[in-house]
């Protein structure tokens, strides 16, 4: 399984981190349209603790509102999950630099690596 850095992706901004963000994805080989049928997984590791999942992006197959998908609309969910996870695990150490910096794909997983 191969891991990315992504460690200088904004996950303040969606204007300047998007772009980046998806061009990893795709890097990893993801693919958007999994998100019709699977729920995407994201999970957080920090150094002193294996990976625990974080948040699940339904499959679209469950939304009740039929929401059109688009590759923009999943990578934006996942921009926010990213983002809104790092201040979760930022909150018990105000303060101190917490970052996302790398991500690795396994089917619908995504394991991101936090210090």
């Amino acid at each position: 399984m191969q891991a990315i850095p992504i460690d200088k992706i904004s996950f303040k901004d969606i204007d300047i981190g998007y772009e980046p963000f998806a061009q990893a994805l795709r890097t990893l080989g993801f693919d958007w349209q999994m998100q019709r049928t699977e729920d995407i997984q994201a999970y957080f590791a920090t150094p002193d603790s294996s990976p625990q999942r974080f948040f699940t992006l339904p499959a679209s197959s469950k939304n009740p509102d039929g929401d059109a998908l688009s590759e923009r609309a999943v990578v934006t969910a996942l921009w926010s999950g990213v983002g809104e996870s790092v201040e979760v695990l930022r909150r018990p150490r105000p303060g101190k630099l917490i970052k996302a910096r790398s991500m690795q794909l396994d089917g619908n997983k995504l394991t991101f690596d936090v210090l």
